[in-house]
């Protein structure tokens, strides 16, 4: 068990170790630090203390008194070390002890007090005076403590004559830091778990609201992984999506030409010269699919993005409507750019122009005979706003979205529906592509026809002319 939650021990440990030696350091702190004349209850004990001294110190016979050098041991159930010292009233001390330089400056300070007095200096409590008379002499007694024994007294007095209350501390101790711990191991433990679950095929698997809901770094890394698995469960059904579709794609115009191929044999080498013009068309469409969809690859894998700079997009736009009328001459269609403004863009330029040529031939593609494509340019705030409008049937409005996915049909055919002789990777290659270049991409139905918008943020390195 130990070996399967190093973590978990590790945590509750250090957080336990260190809670002990909170307390410990604190206690030790407060011995050194705290001074008793601060504490009322401290002051209050202590000269009860030196009154208990003062009357010991009456009801002893003159002689002794007369001899007193020290008391010691007073106490001694409470374990104390206590020194006594009485002045007479010459300010000469009795007995053969010499108090410390601090009682007499202490002494000297307080020989006129008429209450009593504490102070602490050079790590010991000095308290008085208590004040008596012996056959008509006042003498002034001075009680002297070691205030760190005093303090440190009270912790080891407390574990020795009071275990349970020690024990009961370390099991509270012990019990916050177990919850804690758990608090923070828990999570990990889950995700850990989600992980190898998701090493396992399980693709749909998602953390709990509980791990999500968080409001810390653990939580974050929950939301992380959640969109982490998400992401990577939608890509790996996109594939697979993609691999049926290419499938499908693949195999209409291979029937095809495996057809044309059987009727060029029927009618013997003079008469097929109708079936090898449709192989031949058949394998440039699949030359131009393949190619399509190698670079609907590249785009996913982020590598055709490489070399992007700044670039004058109306002279790209340009030259790409130009390119494109030419084309669609010889369907008998147009295509003309009814408006351009100067406006420089952050973009690969292939990218780019690899998207836009894909809207305008769409829209060709979908442009009634002898009709026309319109394209506009124009900026609009921050960003570059391109138009590219059809006159065709437009698309059904709960489909507009959805023209921009991988070899996606019109389920069902009808007036608004555009002929499906695209390879339907013209728009998703599209939309990739301009989201490469920080932009986005729509379509709506501009009665007639349909219209692509694309919007590009302008460069921050050079402002329009």
């Amino acid at each position: 068990m130990v070996r399967h939650n190093r973590l978990f021990w590790k945590i509750f440990f250090w957080f336990w170790l260190s809670m002990v030696s909170v307390m410990v350091s604190l206690t030790f702190a407060l011995s050194v630090l705290v001074d008793p004349a601060d504490i009322l209850p401290e002051r209050r004990a202590l000269f009860r203390e030196l009154e208990t001294v003062g009357r010991v110190l009456e009801r002893l016979p003159g002689d002794r008194f007369e001899a007193l050098d020290t008391l010691t041991s007073w106490h001694a159930s409470r374990g104390f070390r206590n020194t006594l010292y009485v002045f007479d009233g010459a300010g000469r001390p009795l007995g053969v002890r010499e108090p410390p330089g601090s009682l007499r400056d202490f002494f000297r300070e307080t020989r006129d007090a008429t209450e009593y007095r504490m102070a602490v200096r050079d790590g010991q409590v000095l308290l008085g005076p208590y004040r008596l008379e012996r056959e008509g002499a006042e003498y002034l007694a001075y009680l002297v403590k070691s205030k760190p024994t005093h303090m440190l007294h009270k912790l080891w007095r407390l574990i020795s004559h009071e275990p349970s209350v020690f024990l009961v501390l370390l099991a509270v101790s012990g019990a916050l830091c177990f919850i804690l711990t758990a608090y923070l191991v828990a999570p990990i433990r889950e995700l850990r778990a989600a992980v190898r679950r998701i090493n396992e095929g399980q693709l749909d698997t998602a953390v709990s609201a509980a791990v999500v809901s968080r409001r810390d770094e653990i939580g974050q890394l929950g939301q992380d992984f959640n969109r982490m698995a998400g992401r990577l469960n939608r890509l790996v059904s996109a594939q697979q999506r993609l691999l049926r579709d290419v499938s499908h794609e693949l195999r209409s115009p291979l029937t095809r030409m495996s057809i044309a191929l059987g009727l060029a044999r029927r009618k013997g080498a003079g008469g097929a010269e109708g079936e090898h013009e449709r192989i031949e068309q058949e394998i440039s469409r699949l030359d131009g699919l393949i190619g399509q969809i190698l670079q609907w690859s590249r785009l996913n894998d982020g590598g055709a993005g490489a070399g992007a700079g700044t670039l004058e997009l109306s002279g790209l736009l340009a030259q790409l409507v130009d390119d494109a009328d030419f084309e669609a001459r010889a369907a008998g269609k147009r295509v003309r750019l009814t408006q351009s403004e100067t406006c420089r863009i952050d973009a690969a330029e292939p990218v780019l122009a690899s998207a836009l040529e894909n809207i305008v031939r769409n829209g060709i593609r979908h442009a009634p005979a002898a009709g026309e494509v319109e394209v506009r340019q124009r900026v609009a705030g921050s960003r570059a706003v391109i138009e590219v409008r059809d006159c065709g049937p437009g698309v059904p409005e709960e489909h507009l979205a959805s023209i921009f996915e991988p070899f996606f049909r019109i389920p069902e055919p009808s007036v608004s529906a555009p002929a499906p002789n695209g390879s339907g990777l013209g728009l998703a290659i599209a939309k990739r592509a301009v989201e490469m270049c920080g932009g986005t991409v729509r379509a709506e139905n501009a009665a007639p026809g349909l219209r692509v918008v694309v919007m590009l943020p302008l460069s921050a390195k050079a402002s329009a002319p």
